[in-house]
């Protein structure tokens, strides 16, 4: 089956969106089908190819469609950027589907639906937050849809009650690439490289600290809880790996006004999507905080790929107690903490460590990573539908 994934924004990016689409389009590729990515024309600082960038193998092609790209121009303002480059792209789009008809198209961009509709093709929507305004017509093109992926339960129930079809819809969470996973370096040889300590229990968050720009995603809460620790005399060390370096500076300062120093905690920017597996070998046990936040990302939306990168570890997991992760693990996988409560994630993170290689929980963490594996996630999708 020819497959045309629709990107919504700049590809290559350091952003989770990248590297999800990247890792979606390299698993339908492995499952056989012949799959090309189209991307707007637009500025980017990043210069490698996506293969190189996400360290996969170039199973997928690329295809930048030309227009006028509104971020090259002083002259436009920034905030009209994103509306104007929809506009032209949308055209763009269109005009090459009339002439270039795949079996399939696929997208995550709510913005972009509409008009694939409209050129007959069938359509796979993946939703990964729901709009704020036009919900009427969002929801008579999600019926349209060939089939409307939500990557958890409250979202599908949140549509339901807007009115989208059950039947339309299917939930599938992100995935994790288990092949990253083989033949890494030793746990030594990996703090080595990194100047991390040897002798203590490292406690790994992995991933980037803010989504949506501002949203904060539990670090202050984590900073807060290995704070608790070092006041009752337990030993652990925190790393937190991810950017922005805007967002690192802050959490340092706040850090220092907790009393911890870089004997207990380290920040390190972004590393390359080749090294994460190399840097959760890392650790001894890893954390996924939230606050206590009403936001929908937290209630509704969330399926975070650091968690399910977590998974395939095999290692001890400390999660915030909200619905989405609920959508994703269980007690039986995970150490299970309240969101925004400090203490509570200081005694999820003890039991963890505590926890060591259970065996019992080890096996589920096992069989969650091999169902959320991005090729089987994708199998599942496209064996949903037929053409």
């Amino acid at each position: 089956m020819r497959i045309t994934y629709v990107c919504h924004a700049r590809f290559p990016t350091e952003k989770a969106y990248g590297k999800q689409i990247a890792e979606v389009c390299t698993a339908c590729a492995t499952l056989g089908h012949e799959v090309e990515l189209l991307c707007p024309s637009v500025r980017n600082n990043v210069h490698e190819s996506a293969a190189n960038f996400y360290g996969l193998p170039e199973k997928f092609s690329v295809r930048y469609l030309h227009h006028f790209d509104p971020t090259a121009h002083w002259w436009v303002p920034g905030k009209l950027w994103f509306r104007i480059t929809m506009f032209l792209y949308r055209r763009s789009l269109v005009s090459f589907l009339k002439k270039n008809r795949p079996n399939l198209v696929y997208v995550r961009s709510p913005y972009l639906l509409r008009p694939l509709l409209k050129t007959k093709l069938p359509v796979i929507i993946e939703l990964h937050d729901l709009p704020r305004y036009g919900r009427g017509k969002f929801v008579d093109s999600c019926n349209e849809a060939r089939r409307v992926v939500c990557l958890t339960q409250p979202m599908r129930d949140e549509l339901i009650k807007w009115g989208v079809e059950k039947v339309k819809m299917i939930v599938e969470g992100d995935g994790v690439a288990l092949s990253r996973f083989e033949d890494l370096p030793t746990q030594d040889e990996v703090r080595k490289r990194w100047d991390l300590p040897s002798d203590l229990p490292v406690l790994g968050y992995v991933g980037s600290l803010v989504t949506r720009n501002t949203i904060e995603k539990g670090i202050p809460e984590l900073i807060d809880a290995l704070a608790l620790l070092k006041e009752k005399g337990e030993k652990v060390f925190g790393w937190i790996v991810g950017g922005p370096e805007s967002w690192i500076r802050k959490y340092q300062k706040y850090a220092r006004s907790k009393n911890l120093t870089g004997a207990e905690l380290r920040f390190l920017d972004r590393v390359s999507a080749a090294d994460v597996a190399a840097a959760l070998s890392a650790c001894s046990a890893f954390v996924y905080p939230a606050p206590a936040s009403d936001h929908p990302y937290f209630q509704r939306d969330t399926s975070p790929l650091k968690l399910f990168e977590y998974l395939a570890t095999g290692k001890p997991i400390v999660c915030a107690d909200i619905p989405p992760i609920r959508d994703a693990v269980d007690d039986k996988s995970v150490v299970f903490c309240k969101p925004g409560d400090a203490q509570s994630l200081a005694d999820g993170i003890s039991l963890a460590l505590a926890e060591g290689e259970d065996e019992t929980r080890k096996a589920r963490r096992a069989e969650l990573a091999s169902w959320y594996s991005w090729k089987n996630r994708m199998g599942r999708i496209l064996d949903s539908i037929t053409v």
